[in-house]
């Protein structure tokens, strides 16, 4: 049930305070309480906003924007002079936030309104400033990650819910220095819409087209502006005239009785514009408080619509959308205080309409996906799906937009945080024992029979994190059900030493975090003793599930379906190919949760979503390296590459070297997916065009086994260049000897065994660990870094919010983790370098990898 919150802020002044009515009513009822206070005097706040503004005027993307009077443009200010008078009025902000008369507004609100409730917060003045301040650094709207404010007209009855199809008048005006079409691209891909479109129209068609059919929504881009003070707002109709929404207000009045509900100013200075409108008694207004940058603009349009158009309410839409924006902010300082909703107070939230067969498939992936799925068995589960069916299906039998995956029962025995076994080569009695205990609850017996096995099996990362995950039960149990919850999905069946490598690396940081390595430690070799893990964040244990995705794209997908609809899961770290991520990465960007990938390189991950970070470098840097080495220490100009066509990681590596050589071309290339692949015909067409390196960049489990064998074929003939891939405990103990012969060198982002994770992960696991265990750590710092920035208000746009921020930092195994706006991580010195494959000196007939200076 949507609730609705309503602030009355009087008549007042910022010398004196203002008196404020706080009102809470359901489903747009009357109001069912209130209470009344003073919002405290704040006499800095005007003037620390004006020097905001000034900054934000004097930026080179606004100023280029501007068409107002040169009296709105400043001084010209860099990005710093903008995020610093930001920062100055963010904090006085805060503290006036924090005064005992606004906490105890807050407080009111959330006794009356549970996290997991839609509540919708109307601030309704008259004063110009409060309509501008960026309300969303309320502490309210970190508390009810469920709300969104927005700026409250005139009262009107409420408007009709929208109907398919949904009817757009979309005005593309006067564009100097815009790219308008851009934000008609983005309207043309919505579903069951039929969009009308006038671009630079003459006043008098515009009046025609307003009054001549019903609309539902109205949008406009170009440029706009409002006087401070006055009702004179102005949007630019083409190139040559201006137009008053005054001049406007007839035809704006007949659109308003035909059913118009939201209109869509993506257009600069738009707060005036959303005044009048209100006047005329609209549903629903679309601004930016400020002239706002062309490219912001159209993203948050483009996340707006994508999330409206896709089932989200009006509310949530506009807020994922505004925080979305924050992505931004290194280039365009406080883009996410810029859109604002304006509305009618009776109105209702706003739904995309959605074919009842949708409906249907959403209403029975919930039903998988819920825990009351082991129940309904045969004619149980018939009947429940009958209902479902039943009530929606006989209107509609197609759905307009495709429906997820829905997530079966055998997905869900891929995931696990205790109680149940995935990694079945890995077991003994006492861990049989502790997932039984675990999956009924009975978490002492679980710690006790996990210890137990931990001590039998000492290198198992599974148990060790569903020994974490019992403790982190238990503490809970004890503090009111306070843990902290992400995710891991690895490659158990198809690459098991893969996903154990990874798995090392987050067992152990999530160890460290929990209890220490050295309570663990002693905790197993004495299990009489108590164990005492007293660590985790703001006193929540982190608690950390795990998922077997085998690296297969659709049993990818459906794992990150079933992680994004576990409310409880923050994050994810994952997956292992470039393949898996990119495709997770798309549910991830849909549902809005973070995933940090350790081992995914390909470029085109760079930049593929606000959501998707990695603690590996991407193929261009791996690419760089390996030329420099050909070209510089090879003296080598001519290369041949044995590569896997169509996996995203082989393609791209082979690319980004390419790219990089002296001719720009490969003089010979084999394609190691091909049926009847030839290890020695490769080899001998790499010599026949006179190659001097043959570089190896296999994509998958089997086209890996074929790289060694044109390994074991070139028998030191060749030179042999290898992407991270290759660095396998196979290229040692299957091709040692002849890899050896041929130099091989190959391009990791970790190795340093002398280090002190290291020596410490080698202490604990009882044996070396390799590059995929420091950047499955690095995700796990990551992560945990950004839930303890949250400052004990976790959630899923809080992390992301972090982890994107200028200022994130965490301590890895390679040193400082940072990641850049494309979602790659900083280039260090202690990332990337190269290894070759040497004989053992101190185990003959063996080999190793052997750091390159």
């Amino acid at each position: 049930m949507d609730k609705l919150v309503v602030l009355k802020i009087g008549k007042g002044n910022f010398e004196e305070g203002f008196p404020v009515t706080l009102e809470i009513s359901e489903n747009n009822q009357l109001p069912y309480t209130d209470s009344r206070d003073w919002l405290p005097p704040a006499p800095e706040i005007p003037t620390l906003y004006a020097q905001w503004q000034a900054k934000y005027y004097g930026l080179e993307q606004v100023r280029r924007i501007l068409k107002a009077p040169t009296s709105q443009v400043t001084n010209v200010s860099t990005r710093n002079d903008c995020e610093e008078a930001a920062k100055a009025l963010e904090i006085r902000l805060k503290e006036w936030f924090w005064q005992p008369s606004l906490q105890s507004l807050r407080t009111f609100v959330q006794d009356e309104i549970a996290r997991h409730e839609s509540v919708r917060v109307i601030f309704q003045t008259e004063d110009e400033l409060l309509q501008k301040l960026p309300w969303h650094l309320w502490d309210l709207f970190e508390r009810r990650q469920q709300a969104e404010f927005s700026l409250g007209g005139r009262f009107a009855p409420p408007a009709p819910p929208l109907k398919p199809p949904v009817k757009i008048l979309a005005i593309l005006g006067g564009d100097e220095g815009l790219d308008v079409r851009e934000d008609l691209d983005i309207l043309k891909r919505l579903p069951d819409a039929n969009v009308t479109l006038l671009e630079k129209p003459e006043r008098d068609k515009l009046n025609e087209k307003l009054c001549d059919r019903p609309w539902d929504i109205l949008f406009f881009a170009g440029h706009s502006s409002s006087s401070r003070g006055d009702n004179s707002s102005v949007i630019q109709l083409n190139d040559a005239d201006s137009l008053s929404l005054c001049q406007l207000k007839n035809a704006l009045k007949k659109a308003i009785k035909n059913g118009l509900k939201l209109a869509i100013f993506n257009s600069c200075d738009g707060l005036g514009l959303a005044r009048e409108l209100a006047d005329l008694r609209i549903p629903q207004v679309i601004v930016m408080r400020e002239p706002v940058p062309d490219r912001v603009a159209q993203k948050f349009l483009r996340y707006f619509l994508n999330d409206f158009s896709k089932g989200e309410s009006f509310y949530m839409a506009v807020r994922q959308a505004r925080e979305m924006l924050q992505g931004m902010e290194g280039e365009f300082p406080c883009a996410s205080w810029l859109p604002i909703i304006c509305q009618n107070p009776s109105e209702k939230s706003l739904k995309w309409p959605q074919s009842p067969l949708f409906n249907v498939r959403k209403q029975l992936c919930q039903l998988w996906r819920s825990h009351k799925v082991a129940v309904l068995t045969g004619g149980a589960l018939a009947t429940a799906i009958a209902v479902i069916i039943g009530s929606q299906f006989i209107s509609s039998l197609v759905p307009s937009t495709p429906p997820p995956p829905i997530a079966t029962p055998a997905i869900a025995t891929r995931i696990s945080s205790g109680e149940r076994l995935l990694m079945s080569q890995n077991t003994n009695p006492d861990k049989e024992k502790g997932i039984k205990a675990f999956s009924t609850g009975q978490f002492d017996d679980a710690i006790k029979h996990f210890r137990n096995s931990l001590r039998k099996q000492k290198n198992d990362p599974e148990t060790l994190i569903y020994l974490n995950n019992a403790i982190a039960e238990q503490n809970a149990a004890l503090n009111t059900g306070q843990k902290l919850k992400i995710a891991v999905s690895v490659p158990i069946g198809r690459e098991s030493n893969v996903a154990l490598e990874v798995l090392r690396g987050v067992a152990q940081a999530q160890s460290e975090l929990n209890c220490t390595l050295e309570e663990i430690s002693r905790a197993v070799e004495e299990t009489s003793s108590n164990l005492n893990c007293r660590g985790g964040i703001q006193g929540k244990l982190l608690q950390i599930a795990i998922a077997n995705d085998e690296d297969n794209p659709e049993i990818v997908e459906q794992v990150a379906e079933t992680l994004a609809e576990n409310g409880d899961i923050l994050g994810v770290i994952g997956h292992y190919s470039s393949d898996s991520t990119l495709k997770a990465g798309e549910v991830y960007q849909a549902k809005r949760l973070v995933v940090i990938s350790p081992t995914s390189t390909a470029v085109n991950l760079s930049n593929f979503s606000e959501w998707v970070f990695r603690t590996i470098p991407s193929d261009a840097s791996a690419a760089k390296s390996l030329v420099n080495y050909m070209v510089n220490q090879l003296k080598a100009t001519r290369a041949a590459v044995a590569y896997h066509r169509n996996s995203t990681y082989s393609e791209s590596l082979k690319n980004e070297f390419r790219k990089r050589l002296p001719s720009q071309k490969f003089v010979a290339e084999c394609d190691l997916s091909v049926g009847n692949f030839s290890a020695g015909d490769c080899v001998n067409l790499a010599k026949q065009n006179q190659a001097e390196v043959l570089l190896l960049v296999p994509g998958t489990k089997d086209s890996l086994e074929k790289a060694f064998l044109v390994v074991n074929s070139n028998n030191g003939a060749l030179p042999l260049l290898g992407g991270s891939d290759t660095y396998n405990s196979r290229a040692l103990k299957d091709s040692g000897e002849k890899a050896a012969k041929g130099k091989m060198v190959i391009e990791v982002p970790w190795h340093n065994p002398s280090s002190e994770f290291a020596r410490n992960a080698e202490e604990f696991w009882k044996g070396a660990v390799n590059w995929r265990t420091a950047m499955g750590y690095d995700a796990t710092q990551a992560m945990a870094e950004g839930l303890r920035r949250m400052n004990g208000i976790p959630s899923r746009w809080r992390l992301r919010q972090e982890l994107s921020s200028p200022d994130f930092s965490a301590i890895g195994a390679t040193g400082k983790v940072e990641f850049e706006r494309s979602g790659d991580r900083k280039s260090s010195p202690h990332i990337g370098l190269l290894v070759q494959v040497q004989p053992d000196p101190k185990v003959e007939s063996h080999y190793q990898f052997a750091r390159l200076e």
